[in-house]
């Protein structure tokens, strides 16, 4: 079987792990690590050494990657910044590649529509990395839904508290950035490290197999405890699809303790219950209880190898595509029209840790607890802070605009 030729953008931060999952696939005999593009080639970094020494090509620039790649790669994974997506993606279709796109896909819809149009245009594919669409469990989810176990989904809820520090947030130059030189970003928990979570939950609302729930309306809340970051910190979203589906959504970086995402999933026939490690509950009205786990499989390498397989031909298209990640990017963009703008929280109602460079909303985790089993928004607890938000229509979404809209 003819392996297939991957090249990864960059050997640092999370083109590390790329490159990570890709030798997973190298070493079982199914791809080849054809190249990598590192700009700087006077740093020190141990993977970079050891990649020279295995032999494997080192490119000075994408660019170069796009001309000297022509028949030595498949496929250009992009684990870069997310305001570079939309160019890189594109440039590198047109040129030629299939690609795997470091989630989240694009800022804004028609930046999706576009990156749509590109891909059909020029017969490649762009995989997303979110790889919680590649993993046992949200996938033998899917199946149930799709095979109606579960009846007509009522209602998805997920809750996710991941504490960020003042390290977090000054990694790179965009961290905490709504826009950051002219370029939109929407960095936030929704949008970035929790951003899996809520692209689950609009791929489980449809029953569909390859498709996700198209939103008919969004209402959210975004907040910033943080004083040195553009962008929010702690939101709530509550969406509904056109199927009638509605979709609660609760996260923060600022909360006293990491609690890992956790789901709920109401159908007409029965619940399910999703958590962070896979653990999954299904309890059907008839008394028929199902049980399922991770199943040993690795979703950040199925990410990888699931680009190889659409590549060879073995699978029709990508499990996580444009197509079925549009809805998450609706949703981030309805969010940011509803909310209006992000609103700080007082002083009064913010700490810094004791032990930790981070701040913490007093009381937050119990409050998203209480908002998350009442399926309600923040404003409906009647806090001090918040503010109650208007509910947009993104039915018809195409353009998202936030130089006038924040």
């Amino acid at each position: 079987m003819r392996k297939v030729r991957f090249a990864v953008v960059g050997v640092r931060n999370f083109a590390a792990q790329h490159i990570k999952r890709i030798k997973v696939l190298v070493n079982e005999g199914l791809a080849d690590l054809a190249g990598v593009v590192v700009r700087n080639q006077q740093i020190e970094d141990p993977l970079f050494e050891q990649l020279k020494q295995e032999g494997v090509r080192i490119y000075s620039s994408l660019d170069e990657l796009l001309v000297a790649g022509q028949g030595l790669v498949d496929i250009i994974t992009l684990p870069t910044s997310i305001h570079t997506h939309s160019e890189l993606a594109a440039k590198c279709m047109k040129a030629g590649f299939n690609v795997v796109l470091e989630k989240p896909p694009v800022p804004t819809v028609q930046q999706v529509d576009e990156l749509i149009r590109v891909e059909q245009e020029t017969k490649r594919f762009c995989s997303l990395g979110f790889q919680f669409i590649h993993s046992n469990s949200i996938r033998q989810l899917k199946n149930l839904i799709v095979q109606g176990k579960l009846g007509s989904i009522i209602e998805i809820s997920c809750k996710g508290y991941w504490p960020r520090d003042k390290q977090y947030y000054q990694r790179n130059p965009w961290a905490g950035r709504v826009i950051k030189d002219g370029y939109v970003l929407l960095d936030g928990p929704m949008h970035n490290a929790l951003a899996h979570f809520l692209n689950n939950m609009l791929y489980l609302s449809s029953s569909q197999p390859q498709d996700s729930g198209k939103l008919k309306t969004v209402r959210a809340e975004l907040y910033r405890a943080n004083p040195y970051i553009q962008s929010d910190d702690t939101s709530c979203l509550l969406g509904e699809t056109v199927d009638g589906t509605k979709i609660y959504f609760y996260v923060t970086h600022c909360s006293q303790n990491r609690v890992d995402p956790y789901m709920e999933i109401v159908g007409t026939k029965g619940k399910a219950i999703w958590k962070f490690n896979e653990t999954t509950i299904v309890q059907l009205d008839d008394g028929e209880e199902i049980k399922f786990g991770n199943g040993g499989i690795d979703p950040w390498v199925e990410v990888m190898r699931v680009a190889a397989q659409v590549h060879l031909g073995e699978l029709e298209k990508p499990y996580s595509s444009l197509e079925n990640s549009r809805s998450f990017v609706v949703a981030i963009n309805g969010a940011y029209l509803s909310s209006e703008k992000i609103r700080p929280i007082p002083e009064e109602y913010v700490s810094e840790h004791p032990t930790e460079s981070r701040f913490v909303v007093k009381d937050i985790d119990n409050l998203l607890d209480q908002a998350f089993a009442q399926r309600k928004l923040l404003s409906e607890l009647d806090l001090p802070w918040t503010a109650s938000t208007r509910e947009v229509d993104v039915e018809d979404l195409t353009v998202f605009n936030p130089f006038q809209e924040i």
